[in-house]
Formats: C-alpha cells, sequence, structure tokens
C-alpha cells in the first residue's frame, strides 16, 4: 500500500505535538510495509497512491486546496483532525492582540477572522488571488468541507469524536486512533531515586500550556518546578511574563533530548500539565509511561487517557491547581498509569488501528466501525485489546534519532 501524507510544510521547523504523531506512526506502518510517503506540496500528484492522509481539522488555510483536488479525482482519504475547541482558551487564556480579538469576537467569528488572516498571507506572499474560495472565510464551513470529503475520520478519543459530532454534525466514518508514546524510549520507573518535591512540565512556554497560572501555583510552597520547553513561534512575551513571575523554587531549561528527558521524567515526582486543552498532551503520556504522578486539567481529552490516576485542576483557578499538586504528591507511585500507557497507548497499537481505517476507505464502507461507550473515567479503554509496542525493536531508535535533531519544544518535538 502507497499512503500520501500530506503535512503542514513547517512540521519539522516549527515542531510540535503533531510532529511526533506523524513521524512515529508513519515509521510504525513502514515497518507493517506500508510505503508513506510525506509531502507539503500545494499541488502534489496524486497518481500511484493508494490513500490520502491529512492532519488538523482547523488548517484549512493549508488544507483546503488539497481536500479540493482529493474530492476532484476521487481520491480515498482519512484525517487526522487533531481538534479540540479553544473556546474557553479564547475567553480567558489568549494574550496579545490576538486574546483581544477573541474575547471582542468569540466563538465562531473569531475562528471565521483567524482563518482569513491565515489563508490571506500567503495569497499576498505569492500574488496569486485565483484559488480564492469563499469557505476561506468562514470555519464551520471549510471544516464540513474536510469532514464530508474525507472517507474515513480518525479523532484520537471519543471525546474528540463526540466534540465533531456535536459542533459540525458528524456521523459516522469515525475511528479512533489513539496518541501515544514508545515505552522503550520512556520506560517506567517505580518510585525511588526521585527528588522529593520536583514538578517537571514539559512543553512549548506559551499561553495553551498556561506555564505562568503553574508558576504562580508553586509560589510559597515545598515545592520546586522545572520548566522544559521553549518559547512558541508568538510567545516570546509570555516567556518573559513566565521568567519575571519565578521565583527561586522555578527552573527554566531549554531544549532536552530525548534521553536527558527520560532522566527528568524518571527523577520527577510529578509532571504538571495544566494546558487549557491536551488532546491528551504527548509530555503527559511520557511522564505517565515513566512512572510521574500526573496533574492535568479536563480541557481536552485528558480524562479518557488518564483515568483516576490523574488529579485535575482548573487551568483558570490558581488555587485549584496547588490543591492538585498537593493532591498528587500524596499519591502513592504504584505504576498501574505506567503499565496501561505501556500496553495500550503504543505506536504500534496507533498503527495497526490506522491501518484498519485505511482498509474500510479503501472498501468505501461509509459507516461507523463499531465503538464501546464512551467512558471518560474509563483510562486506557479506548483500543480494545491490548497490542504490545515491542514488535519493532528498532522503532524508538528510529524516532529518537530523527526528533533529537531538533532544538526546539522540549528536547522532543511536542505541543
Amino acid at each position: 500500500m502507497r499512503a500520501l501524507w500530506l503535512i503542514r510544510a513547517n512540521l519539522e521547523q516549527h515542531p510540535g505535538g503533531d510532529t511526533t504523531q506523524v513521524l512515529s506512526t508513519a515509521l510504525a506502518l513502514r515497518a507493517r510495509e506500508v510505503e508513506v510517503i510525506l509531502s507539503s506540496d500545494p499541488e502534489p500528484n496524486l497518481d500511484g497512491f493508494d490513500i490520502v492522509h491529512l492532519f488538523h481539522l482547523d488548517r484549512a488555510w493549508e488544507n483546503g486546496r488539497w481536500w479540493q483536488q482529493i474530492r476532484a479525482k476521487r481520491m480515498p482519504s482519512v484525517l487526522s483532525p487533531i481538534y479540540w475547541p479553544s473556546d474557553e482558551f479564547d475567553r480567558q487564556g489568549r494574550t496579545g492582540v490576538q486574546g483581544l480579538m477573541s474575547r471582542l469576537a468569540s466563538g465562531v467569528p473569531y475562528q471565521n477572522i483567524r482563518i482569513a488572516q491565515r489563508s490571506a498571507l500567503p495569497l499576498v506572499a505569492d500574488g496569486d488571488f485565483r484559488t480564492v474560495n469563499w469557505r476561506m472565510f468562514s470555519f464551520e464551513r471549510s471544516v464540513r468541507y474536510a469532514l464530508n470529503t474525507a472517507d474515513v475520520i480518525l479523532p484520537n478519543s471519543r471525546a474528540e469524536q463526540a466534540q465533531l459530532e456535536r459542533r459540525f454534525g458528524v456521523q459516522s466514518r469515525c475511528l479512533i486512533v489513539p496518541n501515544a508514546v514508545d515505552p522503550r524510549v520512556y520506560p517506567a520507573a517505580d518510585g525511588g531515586g526521585r527528588r522529593p518535591g520536583e514538578i517537571l512540565s514539559v512543553g512549548r512556554i506559551e499561553p495553551r500550556k498556561n506555564q505562568l497560572a503553574l508558576i504562580r501555583a508553586v509560589r510559597d510552597t515545598p515545592f520546586t518546578l522545572v520548566l522544559v520547553g521553549q518559547p512558541g513561534r508568538f510567545s516570546q512575551r509570555y516567556a518573559r511574563l513566565c521568567r519575571r513571575a519565578a521565583g527561586p523554587n522555578v527552573q527554566f531549561l531549554d531544549w532536552r533530548s530525548s534521553s536527558d528527558l527520560r532522566e527528568l521524567y524518571h527523577s520527577a515526582e510529578l509532571h504538571a500539565s495544566v494546558s487549557w486543552y491536551e488532546t491528551p498532551g504527548l509530555a503527559s503520556l511520557e511522564a505517565a509511561a515513566c512512572g510521574c504522578r500526573i496533574v492535568v486539567t479536563p480541557g481536552g481529552c485528558t480524562r479518557e487517557y488518564f483515568g483516576n490516576h490523574a488529579e485535575y485542576c482548573s487551568p483558570a483557578n490558581i488555587g485549584s491547581i496547588r490543591q492538585a499538586l498537593f493532591r498528587a504528591m500524596t499519591r502513592p507511585h504504584n505504576g498501574d498509569l505506567a503499565r496501561t500507557v505501556e500496553a495500550q497507548f503504543n505506536w504500534n497499537t496507533t498503527a495497526q488501528r490506522t491501518l484498519e481505517a485505511y482498509d474500510l476507505a479503501l472498501k468505501g464502507d461509509s459507516s461507523r466501525p463499531a465503538e464501546a461507550p464512551y467512558d471518560a473515567n474509563a483510562c486506557g479503554a479506548l483500543n480494545g485489546p491490548a497490542r504490545s509496542c515491542r514488535e519493532h525493536s528498532n522503532l524508538h531508535e528510529a524516532v529518537s534519532s530523527h526528533l533529537d535533531r531538533s532544538p526546539a519544544g522540549g528536547g522532543r518535538l511536542r505541543s
């Protein structure tokens, strides 16, 4: 099987969690003898491919032209939406000019403005306005066009699927493909050797990740906070605010390799991600695989992945974050979550589910694959029978070698 993956042009220049997802899933599929070709060509040649795979439901300024080509060629296609509504973040968390715009024109109007802005930039740069169409100025129209074109949609949780159904009327063609980690890169460790009171938080420094609230939450506590990551492309000012707010118990680290991150996960008492939303956050999954206690917010699909094994807090409430940190510090290191992550949230499971979606798309079966009922508290229940991540022993070396070349994110390529 030959699969063409159409990816954002800056996937590696400005890495995020989708970078890890794309590269790791591609490697796992290649190990299953699927030829995966990555391209960001705005006018790709679709001949000779069996299926086309796109990512990001809300990057219509980039994907819109591809969807037109796919529809014109009647190519089998799938979409990994990597989507979660940003309403709460738009109302309370965005900063700067975008924050002002999101509060003046909240919800769909702000999304329309954002998509029009991003669509206009390449048009102005290229001076080619022949590709202008009405969908460029309507977030919901562009989203529905993509969802109606894809043969199968691949949300990474039932919570994400429910959001697509509720917001855009998606009623079929969904198959859950979970996000994952490689437990060979991030193996479990027991509670021994961890630094008492150390909190780790890995990820780009940016308003959505909400590190400023975490910094304020650890003020006047016995905890030490270690932040690992570089500022996002448009978050330099936010990063400066974080450094100014940091007390003597806060440490900032820039880029770290996968092996360095593994040591940091193994030495920290807990990992905290107080983002406005995550799906579910690769750093939290990696930390869980390494045996860290976990603090997250309920925004996104975190409950579906971590269930009752994590402590939850409100991203808008400093007191809630502080209380969750104290609660998490009293939890025992029992290893249950690490075992669940290793068994069910690994790249071979992700590759297998992706192959199942390809088969459905190639057969033209538009009915929804059967999925168990959504249970927000059922940690690890996404994937049915557990599949071991140890089928392909060289997978983690290939991924680590590729990802560790990038000096962005926090060592790994992440959101």
